[in-house]
């Protein structure tokens, strides 16, 4: 069954300010498109796709299109190797035993339809950086209900058992659009209806790749203008001093909650932290920086480096009964690899600092009236 293709100008619109807003950040498709557009990855629409891979929008094909899709790739390639045998049978009779023979060999030793059939798919992946959606993402339990409650794609006028293939990729797509919001490329009916009707309400229907394609180029220059926007703010950002003063601030703050302290001592007493205090912070010039999401709505970028942390410990002790011997001051150098998470909206900056926690302040060994 086909659906209406026209894409109202309110539809362009909201599906526009999704990809902006980055609701909306993969795509995909269901065999119906990929036979209309020549059963092939290696030209026409389906070969424009690689162009995604430089974009925010992720290809996602469900396991049960990619299998529909190697299929129908494998017909192609066998009826080719089919109508080649037939040619060369037909001449056979016009052509010399040994040249009849040569052409034979150069026959055989071409790539097997099985063979020539895997290496399209493992270059499409390739090409496009395409993600899989396995069947286990859906259990049968969510199969069944759909089919006795003859939700979309199963509905009493068509023959349901044949659309269990289709079932299962609506619901692998509806499952995997919890964590992101999906452009769904297709004219069957039943896609469209399962889209209007879908729990996340993240799977958004287009006709075809033409209009998909045309939707995501029009958000690429704003989002990149966007982003562009935001790296500029970044730079000032870091340039002021004020992220590495936050990241500081962050590293202070979790040290106080989470730092321990261990020594020894050839002396019968008690010792307790009286008090930990970051004396200095310097950070190494090697580290790893990256973008990890950008879209219209926010930039995050992922920051890890080496800190080298001055540590100074104050440390009381008292004998078995309690009497007071005396404090000491330790101080201590540590390195602590941590990763900043900056995040960037329109009117937003945040910085949020990880490092493993546990840290131990090794003291080794103690005594009260020390100051080291």
């Amino acid at each position: 069954m086909k659906n209406d293709k026209r894409v109202t100008p309110e539809r362009y619109q909201e599906l526009r300010n999704k990809l902006l807003s980055g609701e909306i950040t993969a795509l995909t498709f269901d065999t119906q498109v990929f036979d209309r557009n020549g059963r092939t990855f290696k030209g026409g629409l389906l070969g424009e796709l690689d162009q995604l891979k430089q974009s925010n929008i992720q290809i996602l094909f469900t396991e049960v299109v990619r299998d529909e899709v190697e299929n129908h790739i494998l017909e192609r390639h066998r009826a080719k190797a089919l109508r080649a045998e037939e040619a060369l049978s037909k001449l056979s009779g016009s052509l010399s035993a040994s040249l009849a023979k040569k052409v034979s060999r150069e026959l055989d030793s071409v790539a097997t339809p099985e063979t020539m059939t895997f290496i399209e798919l493992n270059d499409f992946f390739l090409k496009t950086g395409a993600e899989m959606i396995s069947y286990e993402e859906v259990p049968a339990r969510a199969l069944f209900e759909h089919y006795f409650a003859n939700r979309a794609p199963f509905h009493k006028t068509n023959n349901k058992k044949s659309e269990f293939p289709d079932a299962m990729a609506l619901l692998c797509l509806e499952e995997h659009s919890k964590t992101q919001g999906i452009l769904v490329i297709s004219e069957d009916e039943d896609w469209v209806s399962f889209c209007k009707e879908s729990k996340t309400q993240k799977l958004h229907h287009l006709p075809d790749l033409i209009s998909a394609f045309d939707l995501i180029n029009s958000a690429k220059d704003e989002i990149k203008s966007v982003a562009d926007s935001k790296f500029r703010r970044f730079v000032e950002f870091e340039q002021s001093g004020e992220l590495l003063a936050i990241i500081e601030k962050n590293v202070v703050d979790q040290l106080h909650q989470g730092i321990e302290f261990s020594g020894k001592s050839d002396l019968d007493f008690t010792a307790s932290c009286l008090s930990i205090s970051i004396l200095n912070i310097e950070h190494e010039e090697e580290h790893t920086f990256g973008t990890i999401r950008h879209d219209a709505s926010v930039t995050v970028w992922a920051l890890e480096k080496n800190l080298k942390v001055q540590i100074r410990a104050e440390v009381e002790f008292t004998s078995m009964n309690d009497t007071y011997m005396g404090t000491s001051i330790y101080s201590q150098l540590i390195s602590i690899p941590a990763t900043s998470i900056i995040r960037m909206t329109n009117d937003t900056t945040t910085v949020n600092t990880m490092f493993k926690t546990g840290i131990v302040l090794n003291l080794g060994k103690i005594r009260p009236g020390e100051n080291l």
